[in-house]
């Protein structure tokens, strides 16, 4: 059996691909709304505890605003405008911004919704917001480049001394993963496409970066697709550099965007920053 050849470290980037894909972005949404699945978001009784959370932390007040980067369905977004503060969502999953959009709608929420990218220049995210949040471990699906993008971005986004939070893979993490890959028609119960197809999930670590990659490759009778997950696991103080970097001080360290205290065997932990 031939192994197949190691990819360079992030040498595609698929991600605003798969979350707009029209099949895969329903079944993300779905597992978005289940009150209780892990994985497009994290189970709603988690969510109800850190929207709650990160209000005060974050030191909002009614009528203040709140960047929500990657906002999908706006989960977070609507649970925080409850509490009176104005949130700018951004994603590049139409599906879910369609259902965030009905929803403040529907209640009257002052969330506006936007399409596109935070990493793309192209993509306005307002500017003097109180604070932005990131979570979900999105920040470790990014490039160096792309994360170092992003806080200026950000940086750039937010009113001086205001509050950036955000969760991340942890370096611990990387101890976990396997290397391996599976062939299988119809792969993760017909996730991938409507049409019928086989797919292979292939597992990649890069030890000297505690990088993973978990590359997909779909396989209908038309077309042939390749989706390229990145992950890279790291730790406080790498994350706190990136951040003093990007002009960001006095980051807290912490287990998770509900404030839990760190623990440095748990697989993520959170960041409370400000912007100098």
């Amino acid at each position: 059996m031939t192994t197949p050849a190691r990819p360079t470290p992030f040498c595609a980037y698929t991600a605003p691909a798969l979350w707009d894909d029209p099949h895969v972005s329903a079944q993300m949404l779905a597992a978005h709304l289940d009150p209780l699945s892990p994985l497009a978001s994290r189970p709603h009784a988690f969510v109800d505890r850190s929207a709650a959370w990160l209000v005060p932390a974050l030191g909002l007040s009614p009528g203040d605003r709140l960047l929500d980067l990657g906002c999908g369905p706006g989960l977070y977004a609507e649970r925080v405008a409850r509490a009176g503060v104005r949130v700018l969502g951004v994603d590049v999953a139409s599906r879910s911004l369609a259902h965030a959009r009905a929803v403040a709608r529907r209640d009257d929420l002052p969330v506006e919704l936007r399409h596109g990218s935070y990493l793309d220049p192209g993509t306005d995210l307002g500017d003097a917001h109180d604070a932005a949040v990131l979570v979900f471990e999105d920040y470790s699906v990014l490039s160096p480049d792309q994360r170092a993008t992003l806080l200026a971005r950000v940086h750039g986004a937010l009113r001086p001394g205001g509050r950036l939070l955000l969760d991340v893979t942890s370096a611990a993490r990387f101890a976990t993963v396997r290397e391996g890959s599976t062939t299988a028609p119809g792969l993760m119960g017909g996730f991938w496409s409507a049409e019928p197809y086989d797919g292979t999930h292939e597992t990649f670590t890069y030890p000297g970066l505690r990088l993973v990659l978990d590359r997909y490759t779909i396989r209908t009778a038309r077309t042939t697709r390749v989706f390229w997950n990145w992950m890279q696991c790291l730790t406080p103080h790498e994350v706190g550099d990136e951040l003093r970097a990007a002009g960001f001080v006095a980051h807290d360290v912490l287990g998770d965007v509900a404030g839990a205290p760190h623990d440095p065997t748990s697989p993520t932990f959170a960041v409370l920053a400000r912007r100098a």
